[in-house]
């Protein structure tokens, strides 16, 4: 009896020890286990995430998952395919707690709430929010949404700091940005408010953008980093060493060339705004 109690305090020691390995692999050894990185990233974001008319998934995010994909297929060792999946402003915490996706680069801001639930990378993109109205609006700041209808995200910090910036104006949280911009330009809401660069990204989408305009100062300040799940830091100092990477040898400098330039339909007329980022800390093995 006390050679078969032994023997099955062995045996389950044994299968503790392999379980709690298995739920300490990371994210970046299942990936080249399975040489796929699930990328999660918007459709309706441009230029940080969108499908372009080919049906092609492209943006600014899309080129930084890109980059790590490039790192993951140096590491493993093996080619390891990216496959996209679409996430909105309120479901891409979601996708990445469950696993549906191994990262979601998606604008999104790195908030201490957010990160009672998630991970986040290191910043890599500054940004802030403000208006889009019709060109000639009487609408020029937060002060003068009393009363209108102004389009936002479900899901995201811009329906949080709209109504906190603009406590009398009737807040209208939509499925996408693309839905909220239809919605502006249909006449059923005054202003659409998120981020100044997807706002850049909507108004260039307009069949004539001049009919639109960014308006008001910056009352937010957005610091976006990639969703990541947590209590998995051999994944995330991956992601954050590619971003570094990116940033010290110069890619990075021209992917926002690519999108933000002057010479592309998105540039920003901020100047301030070529800052370097990501900063280049913690410091690249």
């Amino acid at each position: 009896m006390k050679k078969f109690t032994a023997t099955l305090f062995v045996l389950l020691a044994a299968q503790m020890v392999l379980g709690a390995s298995a739920s300490a692999a990371s994210i970046r050894d299942d990936i080249c286990s399975k040489g796929v990185f699930n990328a999660g990233v918007k459709y309706d974001s441009p230029p940080f995430g969108f499908v372009d008319e080919n049906g092609d998934v492209g943006g600014f995010d899309v080129d930084l998952v890109k980059e790590i994909g490039k790192d993951l297929t140096a590491f493993c060792k093996k080619p390891i395919k990216i496959v996209y999946k679409q996430v909105t402003s309120k479901n891409r915490i979601e996708f990445v707690q469950n696993g549906t996706v191994d990262i979601a680069a998606a604008t999104a801001t790195a908030t201490y709430g957010r990160m009672d639930t998630v991970d986040f990378s290191n910043t890599y993109f500054l940004d802030g929010q403000r208006l889009l109205v019709p060109a000639g609006s009487p609408i020029k700041s937060t002060r003068d949404l009393a009363g209108k209808r102004v389009a936002t995200a479900q899901g995201s910090t811009s329906e949080v700091n709209l109504k906190a910036a603009a406590p009398k104006a009737n807040v209208i949280s939509l499925q996408q940005y693309t839905d909220a911009f239809t919605a502006l330009q249909q006449g059923r809401v005054d202003a659409v408010s998120t981020d100044s660069t997807i706002l850049l990204g909507l108004k260039a989408s307009a069949p004539d953008p001049s009919k639109y305009a960014i308006v008001g100062p910056f009352f937010s300040s957005e610091p976006y980093g990639m969703i990541l799940k947590q209590n998995d830091s051999t994944w995330r100092n991956f992601v954050n060493e590619t971003l570094s990477r990116v940033g010290a040898d110069g890619t990075y400098r021209k992917v926002f060339a690519k999108w933000f330039g002057p010479k592309t339909k998105y540039s920003l007329p901020d100047p301030k705004r070529s800052q370097d980022i990501p900063a280049q800390f913690p410091v690249r093995r």
